[in-house]
């Protein structure tokens, strides 16, 4: 009988290992860059086309390699990292299995010109694993890698690559995480010739994250110390009172190696347990320190995850360092403590004394502001609801306020509105409970609102109807803000920039990675366009791997800002604020539910009451 078992022949063994190494571009600079560092490089410098799918290039003054080398290096599992098992159970370089370059080269076309010393170099070129050609070179010492056409031989791959913008952002991410982990060493990185990250040389871990997202979120950091036997955790945590909802950004690093690890992040957490209110999760730039023979960094096949031999202590130790690092602050601001009521302002005099909102609305190639409210409406005023929100909200009011749902047939139902009349108005008193939750009387017993779910609802159906019209009504800030991002935050901003004016957010650049916002929505008086506006970009960025499409990245914005902007728990409301919120929110589509499916609205019957107190129904 014929074998059914055969050896595969090695371009296509090349191409399913490649697989495992080589999943994305990102992939290909982690891969690049780590031999950099292990080449002892005190410069790297990233070159990126079209996200790198067109070309990524790499370049080092590291030791560079001779001719032998350099054609060794293209073998499989040829490396000079490690000799034998032993080495492989104390190794510290990033890279050792030998298997990166073969794994690039096999799927792209590969170019490596590298030297040992000033002017004598050599030069391979390579196309899907195969040598085209090896010549000399003059160059400068340490090894400039150029990645070509990445999947042009293996199609199934590249049409699961995402848009460029995309990827870029991956890149971004690989290269800060590297950088925050060799703060002596300095980065560059490029994207279509347009610089993305340029971070000198830094003396500390605090100015490197300085580099990366400005000095500002480097101030909210302090630092942590703690041992326990051998291992020992070092790096930088966020301040409890600088923790915000959104924008978390945590980096883990074990002997020097980047690494991923939800357990140790919830020990972190847990070290910050009676410090910051639930909900809310501080930055993390953790180091950890441990024996060799205690972890094994050989456990995945792009080395992002570890095995420890006691996690359990591993995680008390960074518990445990957190909290020490936080017990040892002379004066943490109180969480949670709420100022006297007689200090804050009212929401509705703040509101009156905001300046007029600049409108945008569609005008090709762009948008131009325009200053003209509607006439006879106050600036700040919300929209005018339309004659269909309207009858809704009269329909969804009646249900509670008059004893139950409009019949068939009646005016609610039958007759349309005329388009400047007025909704059914709210109950005549409403009560706020520990300024979160509206209370009014109904004819069948009282309803509750949740004031910040109800205002979530509210701001997503406006704000997506302002997006779709093109239309949104804006602040425009006396002061505008200028905002550093990050590299990936950065280009989240480009790539959204349309969808945030249409929205009402006017962002133009301001030089390097800043950005300068003119004008921003307004949905209330205390609204924080700053904090905002971060939270939002943040947490964008962080999800920007679920979505590609300009519907869902619309969506998505709706949902942040709906989400960052409402009124918030502990907010005192006028009455007229209260009334005003419930004809807003009983004219939305679903006033029933916030935007992450939770209630909106509970209603106590009259009936209930009577079982509670024990009586009978009068």
């Amino acid at each position: 009988m014929p074998r059914r078992i055969h050896v595969l022949p090695e371009k296509l063994a090349n191409q399913i290992a490649a697989g495992e190494v080589v999943e994305r571009p990102a992939s290909v600079v982690k891969e690049l860059v780590e031999n950099s560092l292990d080449a002892g490089a005190t410069r790297i410098e990233i070159g990126l086309r079209n996200g790198g799918k067109t070309e990524i290039r790499v370049a080092d003054d590291g030791c560079g390699m001779g001719r032998d080398d350099a054609l060794l290096s293209l073998d499989r599992h040829a490396t000079s990292k490690l000799r034998d098992a032993a080495d492989l159970a104390r190794i510290r370089t990033l890279g050792f299995r030998g298997e990166a370059l073969p794994s690039i080269a096999s799927v792209s076309r590969l170019v490596v010109e590298t030297s040992e010393r000033e002017g004598d170099g050599t030069r391979v070129i390579v196309s899907g694993g195969q040598t085209q050609g090896v010549e000399g070179c003059a160059r400068r010492r340490g090894t400039t890698i150029s990645v070509r056409s990445l999947f042009f031989n293996v199609p199934a791959r590249a049409k699961f690559l995402r848009s460029a913008a995309t990827e870029s952002r991956a890149i971004s991410e690989v290269v800060t995480t590297l950088a925050l982990s060799h703060p002596e060493i300095a980065f560059a990185l490029e994207s279509n010739d347009r610089e993305i990250l340029s971070l000198p040389v830094a003396t500390t871990l605090a100015a490197r994250i300085a580099g990366i997202w400005g000095q500002d979120m480097a101030d909210e950091l302090m630092p942590v110390a703690h041992r326990d036997g051998p291992a020992a955790l070092t790096g930088l945590i966020q301040r409890p009172h600088s923790v915000t909802p959104g924008g978390r950004r945590v980096y883990l690093f074990v002997n020097g190696r980047p690494f991923t690890e939800r357990l140790l992040v919830r020990a972190a957490d847990r070290g910050y347990r009676t410090t910051i209110p639930e909900g809310v999760h501080p930055s993390l730039f953790l180091f950890l320190e441990v024996p060799d023979g205690d972890v094994d960094v050989n456990v995945h096949p792009a080395k992002a995850e570890v095995r420890f031999r006691d996690r359990s202590a591993i995680e008390r130790l960074v518990e445990e360092g957190v909290r020490a690092a936080l017990s040892a602050l002379e004066s943490t601001p109180a969480i949670g403590r709420r100022d006297p009521v007689e200090a804050v302002p009212s929401y509705s005099s703040a509101y009156a004394r905001s300046a007029p909102p600049v409108s945008y609305t569609r005008e090709a190639p762009g948008y131009a502001p325009r200053h003209d409210p509607a006439p006879g409406r106050p600036p700040s005023a919300p929209p005018r609801p339309s004659p269909t929100q309207v009858a809704r909200a009269e329909s969804q009011m009646a249900l509670f306020f008059s004893g139950g749902a409009a019949e068939p047939g009646s005016e609610a139902q039958e007759a349309a509105p005329e388009p400047e009349r007025e909704m059914q108005p709210a109950p005549p008193v409403m009560w706020q409970v520990h300024n979160t939750y509206i209370l009014a009387e109904t004819r069948s017993g009282l309803i509750l609102v949740d004031q910040h779910s109800a205002h979530e609802r509210v701001l997503y159906e406006e704000f997506v109807k302002g997006m779709d019209a093109g239309n949104a009504v804006s602040q425009r800030l006396l002061f505008p803000l200028t905002l550093r991002l990050s590299p990936s935050e950065y280009g989240m901003v480009e790539e959204v920039s349309g969808i945030l004016l249409r929205a009402g957010f006017e962002i133009e650049p301001f030089g390097g990675r800043a950005v300068i916002v003119h004008g921003v929505p307004n949905p209330h008086p205390h609204f924080d366009a700053e904090r905002c506006l971060r939270q939002m970009i943040a947490e964008l960025t962080e999800g920007s791997e679920l979505v590609d499409s300009a519907r869902t990245q619309h969506q998505r914005i709706a949902l942040s800002f709906a989400c960052k902007a409402a009124i918030k728990a502990g907010q005192r409301l006028s009455q007229e604020e209260m009334r005003e919120l419930f004809d807003r929110l009983f004219a939305t589509e679903l006033p029933y539910h916030d935007i992450h499916g939770r209630p909106t609205v509970i209603q106590l019957s009259l009936k209930e009451l009577h079982n509670r107190f024990g009586r009978g129904a009068p």
